[in-house]
C-alpha cells in the first residue's frame, strides 16, 4: 500500500468516527486538516499500521476538544 494512502485511509476512518461521534460538526472542519497533518508527523515517525493511526488521530482530536472547551 502507498504511504500516501496510508495516511489518508487513517486520516478518513478517523474523521468518519469523529463525525459520527460528534454530529453537527461541518464535514470540513479545520480539525480534519489537523487531523491529517498530525497522522502525517506520525506516520513519519514510524508508525505505518492505519489501525494505530486511527486510535492516535481520534485521541488527537479529543486533545483539540479539550483545548476549545476551557
Amino acid at each position: 500500500m502507498a504511504d500516501k494512502t496510508i495516511v489518508e485511509i487513517a486520516c478518513a476512518r478517523a474523521w468518519g468516527v469523529y463525525l459520527l461521534i460528534h454530529r453537527g460538526i461541518d464535514e470540513n472542519d479545520q480539525r480534519r486538516e489537523k487531523l491529517r497533518q498530525f497522522i502525517c508527523e506520525r506516520w513519519k515517525a514510524g508508525a505505518h499500521e492505519i489501525e494505530l493511526l486511527v486510535i492516535e488521530g481520534l485521541k488527537y482530536l479529543k486533545t483539540l476538544d479539550g483545548s476549545q472547551t476551557g
